[in-house]
């Protein structure tokens, strides 16, 4: 069984339509007090603009997504 961890962070455009960037191998024990922050620099960045339109304007949450993938069988080369 092999099981990751994806850090979401999660952002609303101008538009109110919601918007994330997926984080894979994020640290597993961040709070909101070192995350926020950097979010924070993202929205005012101002970086993403899509044809005049801020992709993350406003920070929504955060939050850990977990996957645990089990493998019920894998197939031999030599058949």
């Amino acid at each position: 069984m092999n099981e990751t961890y994806n850090l979401e962070l999660l952002f609303e455009n101008e538009e109110g339509k919601s918007r994330k960037i997926t984080l894979r191998h994020a640290l597993n024990d961040l709070t909101e007090e070192e995350v926020l922050p950097a979010m924070q620099v993202i929205v005012d960045s101002d970086v993403f603009d899509d044809d005049g339109l801020d992709r993350y304007a406003a920070v929504s949450g955060a939050r850990y997504v977990r996957t645990t993938v089990e493998d019920l069988f894998e197939a031999d080369e030599e058949q």
